[in-house]
């Protein structure tokens, strides 16, 4: 489920190459979006919120490619399976920063996705949010997508009466072999009820993108969750996910994790003073789990 809950936003995150958008495209962002741009973005919105997927991919060049590893024919396939889970989705999208370099158009965005999983008896609400980069090119007198990349990304899955509300606090880059601490706070009182809980790392990948996790709750003594991980030493996305669950209800908060060889800097930050101990981890030279 939680690779379903991070790709469904990757996937469909319909308006968004560079991990660092250049100086030339924050000069642009205070001129107004060219108009075909803006009805492209706004025509993606409207086929995604339908999930008409025809409709989606006219918009995406034969040779798109995804930093996450897609290519048109894998992005299209997922989009077909998730949406099959997902019902009532929409999609707003806003352009924050764009340039026009000869024949070819890149914009950054933030696109809120909202949307509703499941049955009567497993009625999951999700709420995400995401900035990506997408270049867009004329094919044919249509403008198309030729390549998109994720730049942050944040999700919640939610079910029951009252799941917990948490507060997720981690960075979104960092350097190959860096600690990072990861904080998840329950951010209203838990009383005498008992909270379960667990910390997922997990590489963006392609490959594996539908494959469902196992998770191993335990009980916790704290009002969330305080752990401190240990980046790869390669570069590449992961995904760092938390999974609440009380009596009342179920949270699953994800994040991205952009790991760079190109950022350094302070990273590690000490975790408050919590009921419980964090769990430190050795590093490692591999690209395994740390959490």
């Amino acid at each position: 489920m939680l690779k379903q809950i991070n790709w469904l936003i990757a996937a469909v995150a319909v308006t968004t190459l560079a991990s660092f958008a250049p100086a030339s495209l924050a000069a642009q962002s205070s001129k107004p979006a060219p108009a075909e741009l803006e009805n492209v973005v706004a025509a993606l919105d409207r086929a995604a919120s339908a999930q008409d997927i025809e409709a989606v991919m006219k918009y995406y060049a034969p040779s798109f490619s995804h930093g996450d590893g897609l290519n048109r024919d894998l992005y299209k396939k997922a989009l077909r399976e998730l949406w099959q889970s997902y019902t009532n989705i929409s999609y707003r999208t806003e352009i924050s920063k764009w340039q026009k370099q000869g024949d070819l158009i890149t914009a950054e965005t933030i696109t809120m996705i909202q949307g509703k999983k499941g049955d009567q008896s497993d009625d999951f609400k999700l709420n995400g949010r995401m900035v990506t980069t997408q270049t867009y090119k004329s094919v044919n007198g249509q403008l198309q997508v030729v390549s998109q990349q994720v730049l942050s990304e944040q999700s919640s899955l939610s079910s029951g009466e009252a799941p917990p509300s948490v507060q997720l606090n981690m960075p979104e880059l960092i350097g190959v072999g860096r600690q990072y601490v990861l904080d998840a706070i329950v951010t209203e009182p838990l009383g005498t009820g008992l909270l379960l809980g667990a910390a997922i790392e997990e590489a963006v990948d392609a490959k594996n993108l539908l494959n469902e996790n196992t998770i191993n709750l335990r009980p916790l003594r704290a009002g969330g969750v305080f752990k401190i991980g240990q980046a790869p030493f390669k570069s590449g996305d992961r995904w760092i996910s938390v999974v609440l669950v009380r009596e009342s209800g179920v949270t699953i908060a994800s994040q991205r994790l952009r790991v760079s060889r190109d950022f350094t800097g302070n990273q590690y930050t000490p975790l408050p003073e919590p009921d419980t101990t964090p769990t430190r981890v050795r590093p490692r030279n591999d690209n395994r789990q740390t959490l």
